[in-house]
């Protein structure tokens, strides 16, 4: 669902950008070409971090102890 969201969000400037670059707007101005390449690196690293995300969170593992209502503690005398 992360990566659809992300995909849909993302599309429009990428498309934007991929026009851009193939009319030729990005070939002989050196600052375009900066943006343009900086624009390439933020979707990369948006894309990355989205999916290291939702990968982490698969790889969740519950905690080894049982879970205990806390009027089962509050119950015992010490």
């Amino acid at each position: 669902m992360m990566i659809l969201i992300t995909t849909m969000f993302l599309l429009l400037p990428v498309l934007v950008a991929l026009y851009l670059s193939v009319s030729g707007v990005f070939t002989n101005r050196r600052s375009f070409q900066s943006v343009y390449y900086a624009l390439l690196a933020f979707f990369a690293l948006t894309v990355g971090i989205g999916m290291s995300i939702q990968y982490s969170y698969k790889n969740y593992d519950p905690p080894a102890t049982i879970p205990v209502s806390l009027s089962e503690v509050l119950s015992k005398r010490l």
